[in-house]
């Protein structure tokens, strides 16, 4: 038994059957591409919050600490 592609992936699809593959594929790729910038932009403003943080607070004395 031999295993060949699909007909979509040997070029043998209507015309219709690839346009929504492509599409499909392009919603999975844009889905994948949103949601890492969610993931980045998550990370930058916690890097942005803790150094405004850092920048405000005065830096605690060993005399007021104790």
């Amino acid at each position: 038994m031999t295993m060949t592609a699909c007909t979509v992936c040997f070029g043998a699809a209507e015309p219709i059957v690839r346009e929504s593959l492509n599409a499909g594929i392009f919603v999975l790729l844009g889905t994948t591409v949103v949601v890492l910038a969610c993931f980045a932009r998550f990370f930058l403003t916690l890097a942005r919050r803790a150094r405004a943080v850092r920048v405000t607070d005065p830096p605690i004395s060993r005399e007021r600490a104790a």
